[in-house]
């Protein structure tokens, strides 16, 4: 298991959360290609397995901090942080936030409000790289993933383009829940 950065406890269990390294790059790109495989075959086509190639994923390690979340020795979710994400914000960018990528519960997990409880994990990690808040983008046509983010706190910002070409809703969460959660 990669290096084990905290506990979180949740109405469902307990799970480990650690900073992924390169030797987790195969678990993490399995994760990427089932859930893309799952949200395609509910009809949100909203990432394409096959761009979740082995470079691809090693390409995350270069710019981006990858965390893991393990029940025993499962894994059960993924995300990402990094500090800077000018090519989906554009003129909205602004360095020195967290902004959170790749959000991922393996399907024996989902419905369990895990992607709820790494969101508010990745705030608290947030606060202790002094980062200025919370960023996230989504589909803009995944209507259930937006609601999600908004029930949460995060105020729309703008519209941004991914590389793929596909038109991204931009968030950042409130200032007083960023501070307090």
């Amino acid at each position: 298991m990669s290096k084990r950065l905290d506990t979180m406890i949740t109405s469902t269990g307990s799970f480990e959360i650690c900073l992924a390294e390169p030797k987790d790059s195969e678990i993490i790109r399995q994760m990427l290609i089932n859930a893309a495989l799952w949200m395609n075959s509910i009809g949100v086509p909203q990432w394409n397995p096959d761009q979740f190639t082995e470079e691809e994923v090693a390409s995350y390690f270069a710019t981006r901090e990858l965390y893991l979340l393990f029940s025993g020795d499962e894994p059960v979710g993924f995300f990402t942080l990094q500090d800077r994400d000018p090519d989906y914000w554009g003129s909205l960018h602004v360095e020195g936030y967290s902004y959170l990528h790749r959000l991922t519960v393996n399907s024996n997990f989902r419905g369990q409000g895990l992607g709820n409880e790494m969101i508010h994990w990745a705030v608290k990690r947030s606060r202790e790289l002094n980062r200025l808040g919370l960023r996230l983008d989504c589909w803009a046509k995944n209507e259930k993933v937006n609601l999600m983010y908004q029930a949460l706190g995060f105020k729309f910002l703008g519209i941004g383009q991914n590389k793929y070409g596909r038109q991204v809703n931009l968030y950042e969460l409130d200032k007083k829940l960023f501070e307090s959660l």
